[in-house]
């Protein structure tokens, strides 16, 4: 396919009308992300069944027919590793993408490895090896040369064949039904595609180390950096580093005077101080799963001695299903996972619903129950689930 540049609303109108024509496209974004809070699109590559453009909004295109297009459910956006393109989309143009196929999360279940980058997914779905050497190319920078246009175009270029390729492999697995469960949970109508305000604590470096009161300060801190920091569009870290915040969350100053003696805390008096030391006065209990601290002590010894157990279970089972274990469970669901069964607590943990119960779920509750015991095997999976 010919390579086209659009530069003008009047060239977008019918590329975007043959993308719902067609019911699928491939969309990736460029962007840059050092110097405000939401990714600043410089370029968004779009192709389709029978073209490939590249679309410059810094030279004149406008980008809300776009966005319409990525919040239109009739139209399905195949995308890799989507993350920072949804959110500039969400941030700069107020929509909610919809219907979004992620290629690397789908390459997970299809027996890729864990977050494969697109160039080892596209060689090993597809056959095709690209040559990127434009990866640290400043895209907010006019004019782009023929050569790292080239390498945007290349971004979506092949797509939808790899979208394809999973799907048939999908398919002949069987996993296509766990697939489109975890689309919808992370890219769905309730999922979360920029970070809540609320659960911006759990990004901070350092947090393992509070308890109690500190971690309830430290949410409400976090909270109220994350919110002036999409207010201002400034990076989170430039108005306080996560170190700050820590000791913030550990002292929980009253005062202008108290907050003067934190090393790190550029604010001074004035209103942007006078807003965090009443988010932080104002803090509630603390957030749910924050910490282990309150759990009782044989609970966390239970824990510590458990979770190579359930770990090595949970890895048997992903490499029999050639599954990516990074899908399935983080080392803090399984922590949490061992906790609630000792406490006769199932909740609604994420390890015993849909897929991830029928994938791992159960041999793991069967272990932590005591039905059944581990062997150890001379090859993989390595370990064996046996009855007791």
């Amino acid at each position: 396919m010919e390579l086209e540049q659009i530069t003008t609303g009047a060239a977008l109108g019918p590329l975007l009308d043959q993308a719902r024509t067609e019911g699928s496209c491939a969309v990736d974004t460029e962007f840059v992300w050092e110097r405000t809070y939401a990714p600043a699109l410089c370029l968004v590559q779009l192709a389709t069944a029978q073209r490939l453009a590249v679309i410059d909004p810094l030279a004149g295109a406008p980008l809300e027919p776009v966005a319409d297009l990525m919040a239109d459910p009739a139209v399905e956006k195949v995308m890799h590793a989507p993350s920072g393109d949804l959110a500039a989309f969400v941030l700069h143009h107020d929509v909610r993408p919809r219907n979004v196929f992620d290629t690397q999360v789908a390459a997970g279940f299809a027996g890729y490895g864990g977050s494969p980058s697109l160039e080892r997914l596209l060689e090993q779905a597809v056959g095709v090896r690209l040559r990127h050497d434009e990866g640290f190319t400043d895209w907010s920078r006019r004019p782009l040369t023929p050569v790292q246009i080239e390498y945007a175009a290349d971004d979506v270029r092949y797509l939808l064949d790899a979208a394809r390729a999973l799907r048939r492999r999908l398919g002949n697995q069987g996993r296509q039904a766990w697939v489109d469960e975890e689309m919808q949970q992370r890219y769905g109508e309730g999922a979360t595609l920029v970070q809540a305000p609320e659960l911006a604590w759990r990004r901070v470096s350092g947090r393992g180390r509070l308890r109690g009161e500190q971690v309830s300060a430290l949410a409400a801190a976090a909270a109220w950096r994350e919110r002036e920091a999409r207010r201002r569009d400034l990076p989170a870290s430039w108005l306080i580093k996560d170190a700050t915040l820590i000791e913030i969350a550990r002292r929980r100053p009253k005062t202008a005077r108290d907050a003067e003696s934190i090393r790190g805390l550029q604010l001074r008096k004035g209103a942007q101080l006078d807003g965090l030391l009443a988010a932080v006065a104002g803090a509630g209990p603390a957030p749910a799963g924050s910490s282990d601290g309150d759990l009782p002590g044989e609970v966390r010894r239970r824990v510590r001695v458990v979770l190579p157990l359930a770990s090595a279970v949970l890895q048997a089972r992903c490499g029999e299903a050639g599954v990516a274990s990074e899908l399935v469970a983080t080392r803090a669901e399984l922590e949490a996972l061992i906790a609630g069964q000792a406490m006769d607590d199932d909740g609604d943990h994420p390890l015993l619903m849909g897929w991830r119960r029928e994938l791992a779920g159960e041999s793991l509750l069967r272990l932590l129950r005591g039905e059944i015991a581990l062997r150890v095997l001379p090859r993989a999976p390595h370990v064996a689930e046996q009855p007791r």
